[in-house]
């Protein structure tokens, strides 16, 4: 049984196409979103088109007649050990986020030249230990975005009421000054576009030479589903429908196949005379489709690798007073190991991600799946082999120290129960739907790792343990409606 009420003005249209990258989607999506023969007055209005940092940008109707918002599309192509480097070691970079800032060297204002892999300042020489880098892999990107005002001048991440990175605590990296080979940790900052939702795919390409989309789409929001050979990721940018009384100008929220970031590990030796090496964590950039962490994945199911209130997700919304909060359900940190030695000094770390857990500062969440949903089950009628659909609309769920509030729901997109019977175009009672997985068929809520001495447990335990991943397993799911 499809129950799915929508008490929205907007006509909501559906199409299906192929495209080779993300630039050709973002052609296709232009032309159709574009058109008043298809969409009339819902039709949208493009600003421009134009490459990294620029990006597209695309006029849509406010929540009120006569109001209007603007949607951001920034691909990028995202190379390992030369894209970051590449923008980063530019002086103007240089200057604004290591030279002159306090949490850099904090020479403000004081004039430099450029040294490989680093710069001079009033006689002294700094160097990076390494290539600066944030990415752990190469990727194709899509970065999401809405903005209140546009500016022609502005870069696409400059635009007025866009989401601010400036406070992300990074995996710091190493630089050395002349003469001394101890190393100094420096936070890096964010190039334009990573922190966004952002959708992507192998720095190759389709895996097949192209990839299906569909885009739903009415007045005020669009949905991006993209099926690239086994993989499925979901983008939702525009208004929610907020259960308010007026009080919110401008309802945003942002949803991609992750946020990016991720938390990784390495081993680091500040000084010559260091013995064992310091386990150095924080987050880095994946964009890598195959990421099995919970970072990556579909709304419901949203994780953080940190649990600050701070810390991007892959659901972004605007709060009443017009602030970017992220919103998730669980947190999949990193935990250092140190390698097991009989006796002496530790030679290193292993890094393994724990099971996901339900965050503890965060208080933004998203229903129904701020709690356990491994029972959510079909209803069955007399006849064994019919069964309906139980479908939950998205919420998004406020749970802080001073309110407790649902905000709001995401148009078109539900929870389903289980099991699920097919992936992929689907029809309930007449209405065609789109039924995905959490990136792929089969995926596990959590691989477990092991790093040092591992002893048996109680078997009972590890069986409870296995039927319990399993059930989250299946419960991944996120339908999508595609016809009125």
């Amino acid at each position: 049984m499809l129950t799915m009420p929508w008490n929205g003005r907007d006509a909501m249209k559906y199409i299906q196409g192929l495209a080779v990258d993300f630039p050709d989607l973002i052609r296709q999506l232009i032309t159709w979103t574009t058109d008043k023969t298809i969409h009339g007055d819902d039709a949208w209005q493009l600003i421009r088109n134009e490459v990294w940092p620029r990006g597209t940008i695309l006029k849509a109707h406010g929540r009120n007649s006569g109001e209007s918002f603007y949607i951001g599309l920034l691909p990028n192509s995202i190379e390992k050990g030369k894209s970051y480097a590449d923008w980063f070691l530019q002086k103007k970079n240089l200057a604004t986020y290591f030279a002159w800032n306090q949490k850099g060297l904090g020479k403000n204002g004081q004039d430099f030249s450029r040294i490989s892999n680093g710069l001079r300042i009033e006689g002294q020489s700094y160097a990076f230990a390494d290539i600066p880098d944030i990415f752990t892999s190469s990727a194709k990107v899509l970065h999401l975005g809405i903005f209140k005002q546009y500016s022609e001048n502005l870069d696409w991440h400059e635009q007025a009421g866009g989401m601010d990175f400036t406070n992300i605590s990074m995996r710091p990296i190493q630089y050395m000054i002349n003469g001394s080979y101890n190393k100094s940790d420096f936070n890096p900052p964010l190039m334009p576009g990573v922190g966004y939702p952002t959708l992507s795919m192998d720095y190759a390409g389709p895996s097949i030479g192209n990839f299906k989309f569909w885009f739903v789409k009415d007045a005020q929001r669009l949905i991006i589903v993209m099926n690239n050979a086994e993989q499925w990721d979901v983008a939702y940018t525009g208004l929610f429908e907020p259960y308010d009384n007026q009080e919110y100008a401008l309802p945003a929220v942002v949803v991609g196949g992750t946020s990016g970031l991720l938390k990784t590990g390495t081993n680091v030796w500040y000084s010559s005379g260091q013995r064992t090496p310091t386990p150095v964590t924080g987050l880095q950039v994946n964009y890598q489709p195959n990421n099995w962490n919970l970072v990556h994945g579909i709304p419901p199911f949203a994780a953080v690798s940190q649990d600050f209130e701070n810390c991007p997700a892959s659901v972004m919304a605007m709060l009443a007073d017009g602030r970017w909060q992220s919103f998730a359900n669980y947190v999949q940190g990193l935990n250092a190991v140190p390698e097991h030695v009989c006796s002496g000094d530790i030679p290193s770390y292993h890094f393994l991600r724990p099971e996901p857990s339900r965050p503890v500062n965060m208080k933004h969440f998203i229903r129904p799946t701020e709690r356990e949903v491994t029972q959510f089950s079909h209803v069955y009628e007399k006849a064994a082999d019919k069964w309906v659909y139980k479908l939950e609309p998205i919420e998004l769920f406020e749970a802080d120290t001073e309110r407790t509030n649902i905000l709001g729901r995401l148009p078109y997109l539900y929870f389903p129960s289980g099991p699920v019977i097919r992936y992929g175009e689907i029809t309930i009672d007449g209405k065609k739907c789109l039924m995905l997985p959490n990136g792929w068929e089969g995926r596990k809520f959590h691989i477990e790792g092991h790093a040092g001495v591992v002893y048996d447990e109680n078997v009972d335990n590890l069986l409870a343990k296995e039927r319990r991943i399993e059930k989250l397993s299946k419960s991944m799911n996120l339908l999508i409606r595609l016809e009125e």
